[in-house]
């Protein structure tokens, strides 16, 4: 009898404490506010900022206006000695505009043909040829060395294919065009439109460039839409789909123009603060990305959503922990605040953080914030619903996650529908990490994300949410 008296007792202890604790975090939760968030939102994604791309004067504004929000908090500490930011060298990749003409016809990239092979100082005239369904019994009577040929595939997506087997035969150039689907290749145009425009950014480390090589093909291809082929040779794709190959004669003559990929070295930055736990052994990431797409043909991309809304509830969070801290309410982990740059050409801030950690298994957990501010276009209708995507993460975490949601109202889906933004830095090395995400929605990567399509009070509820989750496993404590 006794004994069970004591654990009644002991469990009442350990149930009062724990309601003093979610008092105490939700005392604090509660200075995240809709409008404060919505602030920073409109400032981070306003024109002045245009689009804040890598190496641009918009991106030093948002990495200014981050600092300010961070230097007038006295608890707040930069990360590095002496400094808000981790700088790091970044290669930046652009493509130029390859030219081709047949006889007195000019045809456009991008609206006749896409181009997808190799970038280098290319300038010259090829004959033609006919090569059927570009298969390797159809070179069987060619000779297409140092020539350009004109090949069938009905799927573009795998016209890489054509290429490969042409190259192997020596051409100089292959030409894919889809015969069965008029309109495949304006789909494919559509859909890499925007990433097309935009920078490619690397790492300048060996394995980086490396990586970008092989991405890029040994060998000069392009599709063609099905209406270019007229223009191409003078006659239409149902003509050559039911040609049959007669030989080296050719067809026509084309010229292509390639020049090679502009490359740049710049300066990019992280911004990083931190509030030191009593443990400083031990710590917990929290990032968001601040770079977006910029200005491409004089449109900005704002980037309301992606990821202003991140680094507002960073903004938010770093502050709410650091009002805590001064009350008494001390971390046992350090939580770090990451603003990390060059996400969208591929991950790149966060990797150099990740990268160069001095002690990486005392990083407990890694927690991103990459676009919280709309629900995805298959929940329009419920503002709550958000993506929690783990990864190396314990069951506790998800029941924990689980009753978080429950608490502020929102509905989270746990599949993976993505993990590429900076959490898969630190997964990649073993650090457990979690993702919230909304999905993707119909301004996703275009001029249209502004800051007047974001719902800030489902921010809010997302940000309280985020700080729970931090005060719980930073195991923030009164002192």
């Amino acid at each position: 009898m006794e004994k069970k008296i004591f654990l009644a007792f002991i469990g009442i202890i350990l149930s009062f404490t724990g309601i003093r604790a979610q008092s105490s975090a939700d005392l604090y939760s509660k200075d995240i506010k809709a409008k404060n968030l919505k602030e920073h939102v409109y400032i981070l994604a306003s024109d002045s900022c245009a689009g804040r791309d890598v190496g641009t004067v918009g991106i030093k504004i948002a990495r200014d206006y981050i600092v300010s929000q961070w230097e007038e908090n006295a608890v707040l500490q930069s990360y590095f000695e002496n400094t808000w930011f981790q700088a790091f060298p970044l290669l930046t990749i652009e493509e130029r505009t390859p030219h081709l003409q047949s006889k007195n016809t000019e045809l456009f990239s991008d609206k006749d043909f896409m181009y997808s092979g190799i970038f280098d100082s290319f300038n010259e005239e090829l004959p033609l040829v006919f090569a059927g369904y570009g298969r390797e019994e159809d070179y069987k009577n060619l000779n297409v060395k140092g020539k350009a040929v004109l090949t069938l595939h009905h799927n573009l997506r795998a016209a890489v294919r054509n290429a490969r087997i042409a190259k192997e035969y020596g051409a100089e150039l292959t030409i894919v065009a889809n015969p069965k689907s008029s309109n495949q290749f304006e789909s494919i145009v559509l859909q890499f439109e925007d990433f097309r425009k935009f920078k490619k950014c690397r790492l300048p480390n060996n394995v980086a460039m490396d990586s970008f090589m092989v991405d890029m093909p040994s060998y000069r291809y392009m599709t063609i839409s099905s209406k270019s082929v007229k223009k191409l040779t003078g006659k239409s794709i149902q003509h050559w789909k039911n040609e049959a190959i007669e030989g080296n004669e050719p067809i026509g003559e084309i010229k292509l123009s390639v020049e090679p990929l502009k490359v740049d070295t710049i300066i990019e930055n992280n911004v990083v603060a931190y509030i030191p736990g009593s443990n400083a052994n031990e710590s917990i990431v929290v990032g968001a990305h601040y770079d977006h797409l910029g200005t491409v043909d004089g449109k900005i991309y704002n980037g309301a959503d992606d990821n202003a809304s991140g680094v507002s509830a960073l903004i938010e969070l770093s502050k709410a922990f650091a009002k805590a801290y001064q009350d008494g309410y001390k971390p046992e982990k350090n939580i770090i605040f990451a603003a990390f740059s060059a996400e969208e050409g591929g991950i790149w801030g966060s990797k150099y953080f990740a990268d160069h950690l001095e002690n990486k298994e005392q990083v407990k957990l890694m927690i991103n914030i990459d676009m919280i501010g709309r629900a995805d276009y298959h929940h329009e209708n419920d503002p709550g619903y958000f993506y929690f995507i783990g990864k190396h993460l314990a069951d506790s975490l998800y029941t924990q996650e689980k009753q978080l949601s429950k608490k502020y109202k929102l509905t989270s889906n746990y599949s993976a529908i993505t993990d590429y933004s900076d959490n898969k830095s630190f997964s990649d090395i073993g650090i457990p990490s979690i993702f919230f995400f909304d999905g993707k929605n119909h301004d996703l990567h275009k001029p249209t994300d502004t800051a007047n399509k974001v719902n800030y009070k489902r921010m809010e509820k997302i940000s309280r949410m985020i700080f729970e989750t931090i005060w719980r496993n930073a195991a923030v404590g009164k002192n």
